[in-house]
């Protein structure tokens, strides 16, 4: 994920001194550390795929995605999409020739252990190392994210992408933008009233990240992506093939761009990898998935224990 701070730069150095240290520290942690039981919770496979230059902009457009009238109609991709991630990694990664893998498998579990919810997603190692990890998390009231995950914050001006031109915009949502066009909202960028509106709201995705690194970054993405302090804890480990990250954050929210999660809702997720070696923007995607948090119907149901 790309990272912006409007922090000056003495301030942002001690705070990515004092995240890199407080992940590093949570990377050597043993398996356990969390003493959860992670038998109890139900595993969910969910694919992953290289997205390419496919930006939000075009599954919206009629020209470069059939099923764009479904998209403005309310529909989500994986009503149509499901079971076809594989596919349509396979080819991006031609159209883009990209070098890596096109997609992967990961599995996902998640639990509430007293205020905290949990995650633990585990898939295959690239050469004996491991990914950075990062879960995008909306809830209703962003309904591009229920329709897409993750995909909302993907524009077309972004870095890498067809219509860049060196703005380095990074993550942003079309809400937040006064000028949305089929190549982006661009600096468009709406009157702080109107951003801080959107946040009361709950217009945004929180985000949390952990990176190959053990380093974990914690924050939102609405104007842009706000990096903040971390607000949970993380680790991720190899074991033989296979590397596993867990991730926790508190249920409660701390501060602005932080969902406060409820139990007996259900929200929606998106999950990145950034395989090792790769270039930010060549990530891998999941389609948008569903969490329940404590019980519920849903993709991913996060059991109290």
């Amino acid at each position: 994920m790309l990272r912006v701070s409007d922090s000056p730069v003495d301030r942002f150095l001690s705070v990515k001194t004092r995240v890199a240290c407080v992940g590093l520290l949570c990377c050597m942690l043993p398996g356990g550390a969390f003493a959860l039981d992670w038998s109890k919770a139900t595993a969910r496979d969910i694919a992953l795929f290289l997205p390419g230059q496919t930006s939000w902009e075009q599954t919206l457009t009629a020209a470069s995605h059939k099923g764009a009238a479904k998209i403005r109609s309310g529909q989500s991709c994986n009503e149509c999409h499901a079971e076809e991630e594989a596919d349509m990694g396979t080819l991006q990664a031609a159209a883009v020739s990209y070098p890596g893998r096109a997609s992967v498998v990961v599995q996902v579990k998640a639990a509430v252990e007293g205020d905290v919810l949990h995650w633990q997603i585990s898939g295959p190692a690239v050469d004996g190392k491991v990914p950075g990890v990062a879960i995008m998390l909306g809830n209703d009231a962003l309904k591009s994210t229920a329709q897409a995950g993750c995909w909302a914050a993907c524009h077309d001006d972004a870095p890498g992408m067809k219509s860049d031109s060196g703005q380095k915009l990074g993550k942003y949502l079309s809400r937040s933008r006064s000028k949305n066009t089929a190549t982006g909202g661009g600096d468009s960028v709406r009157p702080q009233a109107e951003l801080d509106a959107a946040l009361a709201a709950g217009e945004f995705l929180d985000l949390i990240e952990i990176e190959a690194s053990g380093a974990a970054e914690r924050g939102y993405v609405l104007d842009k992506f706000h990096e903040k302090e971390v607000g949970g804890a993380g680790s991720i480990r190899l074991e033989g093939a296979r590397w596993i990250a867990e991730i926790q954050r508190p249920l409660a929210a701390a501060g602005v761009g932080e969902l406060s999660l409820t139990t007996g809702a259900v929200y929606h997720f998106g999950i990145a990898i950034h395989d090792p070696g790769v270039k930010k923007h060549q990530h891998l995607v999941s389609l948008e998935h569903s969490l329940a948090i404590g019980a519920g119907s849903a993709d991913v149901v996060a059991a109290a224990q």
